[in-house]
């Protein structure tokens, strides 16, 4: 039989999430040896950051940083981003390049050299009707006119445009953590 290498695993949520949702795949991750970090990003999940804390992208993926800083210099992972921890995990790509062995978008956001980041939040906004937002909430601290700066997805918008093909135990963690999203 083949021996499995190990592999450090480093996973980031996307918007409105946390580390709790990468719960199946850390353990499935686990049960075959390999070492797996959820990581919550700031004000997300169980990370202490208030929203008013995060005034930049660059709070937000603080928690990302900051534990590629405490690696050991020898140790390289495999980054996974979902969502909008594709941004996250193309910063510290850039910032880690000797740390990293792989980097893993799942459905996520993949920067390019054109658009900026906020295209992304723009695109979502001019394809999405208002009315199709149910029961979320957002933010507009720099005016209607330009994209929030925080949104809170409501359980009923999850449930019928992100989550409608999960579980019912998914759906209860999903609702239970519900989350702010920082939108940049």
């Amino acid at each position: 039989m083949e021996k499995i290498v190990k592999k450090h695993f480093v996973l980031v949520h996307g918007f409105c999430l946390g580390a709790w949702c990468w719960y199946k795949l850390v353990n499935l991750l686990q049960k075959i040896d390999h070492k797996v970090t959820a990581l919550d990003l700031g004000a997300s999940g169980i990370n202490m950051k208030q929203l008013k804390e995060i005034v930049s992208i660059t709070d937000y993926v603080q928690p990302l940083m900051d534990f590629m800083v405490s690696l050991p210099h020898d140790e390289k992972v495999i980054l996974v981003g979902h969502s909008y921890g594709g941004l996250c995990i193309s910063l510290a790509m850039e910032a880690f390049p000797q740390k990293i062995s792989a980097a893993v978008f799942i459905t996520a956001y993949m920067p390019n050299h054109k658009d900026p980041p906020a295209l992304l939040i723009q695109e979502f906004f001019r394809r999405t009707s208002m009315e199709s937002l149910i029961d979320c909430h957002f933010t507009f601290d720099q005016g209607v006119k330009n994209p929030p700066t925080s949104a809170i997805f409501g359980s009923q918008y999850m449930q019928a445009n992100l989550y409608n093909h999960c579980q019912t135990e998914v759906i209860f963690l999903i609702v239970y953590y519900i989350c702010t999203c920082i939108c940049f």
